[in-house]
């Protein structure tokens, strides 16, 4: 029959047996079997294919347990002198027996804490190098994030990139966040404590800036961004003394020279946007002052109106007399004439020119309908009616157009007025 041997007393035993019947020790079968579920696992196996198990931690713990049993046994018996070597002077039977208690008893003792130390060390080895591993991983996320952020920044800062910005940014956060997150979970072991604080400080540095960078951006004009401006490069310069002063085995931060840049990049950006906003308060300052000359020089052109055609049904009965049409038609082409010259005085910033234009033409028909109506009423007072008649048509079929041109005029005007008044679009 097959035998095996006991790997703890060296007695041989059948192949089938699972325990040695000299020690009690637990005999090994082919792989690796797992005291938990009694599977059986290849050698090449830590963990237990069925249960995940720790397949050495159980090991140590066999041996150590089979190993006191052991001992314990043979200091419990006596040792049989071997042939030809004196025999000691046999103790008196108590002593005997209390000696070889206190034996049995130390050697439990220091195999006891011979396994518990070595649990301790493997136990504290596989802690160590599991957060090591998650530093450094963390790290390299952390030099990931750093670079993705320089490169992003190397672009010109626009509507677009804004834009995209907002799109993007929430789900860089949340990834870092996330490493974050998952390395805070992994147990750090005491002589790395102050190192595991250092690393953490510079994760949350890091998601500070990331937060701090759109806030800057949907506020350049604000003054409080002036602090944020300031607050961001003090976090840039502490990741990089903290990174500076992290000591872990294997784990290493580095810190891109574009990152770096980002806060300088974002600086200018505010002081541009700052200037553009300077001249468009400058524009909106001229827009308005100039709108309102217009609004007056309108208010006043409607005030000026005056009914050259009813007037000369007066002057048909009899109610006034041909000096008084005169005088009225020279006072409404004299206002016209004076609103025209205020219109063509006007300071006009660019992109109000039109306007400027069209009114003046505009009270230039006025005027000229004020010389034709007096033509034909010079012509009807001196008895003239066919010239007269010739000239009231000529002087209403000019009225029917400037009134028509007006109205088109005060409407366009109005939404250019409210278009150009608003900062946002100059």
């Amino acid at each position: 029959m097959t035998q095996q041997i006991c790997a703890i007393c060296g007695q041989d035993m059948d192949d089938g047996a699972r325990f040695c019947s000299a020690c009690g020790g637990q005999l090994q079968a082919a792989g690796r079997i797992c005291e938990q579920c009694r599977q059986s696992n290849p050698e090449s196996a830590h963990f237990c294919m069925n249960c995940g198990e720790d397949l050495t931690a159980q090991e140590i713990a066999a041996v150590d347990s089979t190993a006191i049993h052991h001992l314990a046994n043979a200091a419990a018996v006596p040792l049989t002198p071997s042939l030809g070597q004196p025999v000691p002077a046999t103790p008196a039977v108590g002593q005997s027996l209390f000696t070889q208690k206190n034996l049995a008893v130390m050697a439990i003792i220091l195999l006891f804490l011979a396994a518990a130390g070595g649990g301790y060390y493997y136990y504290t080895q596989q802690m160590t190098q599991r957060f090591l591993s998650a530093s450094s991983l963390l790290a390299g996320q952390l030099a990931e994030a750093d670079a993705r952020l320089g490169s992003q920044f190397e672009q010109p800062i626009d509507a677009q990139f804004i834009t995209t910005l907002k799109q993007d940014w929430p789900g860089q956060i949340e990834e870092l966040q996330a490493a974050v997150d998952e390395w805070k979970a992994v147990k750090c072991p005491n002589q790395y404590l102050p190192q595991k604080q250092l690393l953490d400080q510079v994760g949350e540095i890091q998601l500070a800036i990331l937060g701090q960078i759109p806030d800057i951006l949907a506020h350049p004009l604000a003054a409080e961004t002036d602090d944020g401006l300031e607050s961001l490069r003090q976090n840039m310069e502490k990741v990089q003394d903290l990174s500076e002063t992290l000591q872990l085995p294997g784990v290493r931060l580095s810190h891109s020279s574009q990152a770096a840049a980002v806060a300088d990049r974002l600086s200018a950006y505010c002081s541009e946007q700052r200037e553009i906003y300077k001249a468009k308060l400058a524009r909106l300052e001229a827009m308005t002052t100039y709108f309102n000359q217009m609004d007056s020089i309108l208010q006043k052109n409607s005030e000026a109106k005056t009914g050259l055609g009813a007037m000369l049904g007066k002057i048909r009965n009899g109610e006034y007399g041909w000096p008084d049409y005169f005088k009225m038609i020279d006072g409404a082409k004299s206002t016209r004439e004076s609103l025209r010259n205020q219109v063509n005085r006007l300071v006009t910033p660019a992109g109000t020119e039109e306007y400027t234009a069209e009114l003046s033409r505009l009270l230039s028909l006025s005027i000229n309908y004020c010389d034709i109506m007096k033509a034909g009423a010079t012509s009807e007072s001196k008895g003239d009616y066919e010239a007269a008649n010739r000239k009231y048509i000529e002087a209403q079929t000019l009225n029917d157009q400037i009134q028509s041109q007006y109205s088109a005029f005060t409407s366009k005007y109005q939404n250019g007025k409210t278009a150009l008044t608003n900062i946002d679009n100059l």
